[in-house]
């Protein structure tokens, strides 16, 4: 997967119900929404190549090549339609799994000072690491200048602000994140939709994305299996989970379970 700067167009979406609204519209084929968002701009988006953009950066940033982890998003967006928390944590997994810059700085970056129990994410950090990417990386060199280093980085924390995850002006500072049953046990089937996941979840990088750690992660999994959602092996060094649904019902599973 190739680096691009998404980043920028989903940090510049000022309304992120628009991203809950329409994605689920579009995993879906729905042949209405280029007429609804380009051509009648429901939204009043300033230009058309706005409007474009916007529905381009949609396919790249949150479809994915599996129609599991695509029915997934489309069903969880719709269920929790009340929950703007919740559809926000879904589209930050999709996005970390879709685009290789956004997975690299929230494992990196945000995650790296969330788990050391860190109040505040800084701008410089962000930066800092961007131009060791820079550096250390053949296929970005010479094409990032230092304002766009500086956009990235801006538009990162003001897209993790919009997701819930990070809040302030000035500084960012983290906001609590805790993930109910129902959202922790979508989280594992997410995490099982991906490609080359590993069969070790204390071994796959993606794992941190639950916002729970590893040793509080095999409770709650333990709790989840009693619910009949999960299947799950656990011997200590190892962490193994599977779906116990058809992968076309996984989400009308849990949410009829609940």
């Amino acid at each position: 997967m190739k680096y691009n700067t998404d980043i920028n167009i989903i940090g510049s979406i000022p309304n992120y119900n628009l991203i809950y609204r329409y994605l689920p519209l579009l995993i879906d084929g729905d042949k209405e929404i280029y007429q609804r968002l380009v051509t009648e701009n429901e939204y009043n988006f300033r230009t058309e190549k706005s409007r474009k953009r916007f529905l381009s950066a949609l396919s790249s940033a949150f479809i994915s090549n599996s129609n599991t982890l695509n029915e997934i998003a489309r069903k969880t967006l719709s269920y929790f339609d009340k929950d703007e928390k919740s559809q926000a944590l879904i589209i930050f997994w999709l996005f970390s799994i879709n685009n290789r810059l956004f997975f690299e700085l929230n494992r990196d970056v945000f995650f790296k000072n969330f788990y050391q129990g860190r109040a505040e994410l800084p701008r410089y950090e962000v930066e800092a690491y961007l131009k060791d990417l820079i550096h250390n990386n053949a296929e970005l060199k010479g094409r990032w200048s230092e304002k766009t280093i500086q956009t990235i980085a801006s538009k990162y924390l003001t897209l993790m602000k919009k997701l819930f995850l990070l809040e302030g002006s000035s500084k960012k500072t983290f906001c609590f994140v805790h993930l109910n049953d129902e959202l922790l046990a979508i989280f594992i089937h997410i995490y099982l939709a991906r490609k080359n996941w590993s069969l070790n979840l204390f071994d796959d990088d993606f794992t941190i994305f639950s916002f729970v750690t590893n040793d509080a992660l095999v409770e709650r999994l333990k709790k989840i299996g009693k619910k009949n959602w999960i299947k799950m092996n656990y011997t200590g060094t190892s962490l193994k989970v599977e779906s116990v649904f058809d992968p076309n019902n996984i989400t009308d599973g849990i949410f009829r379970r609940s």
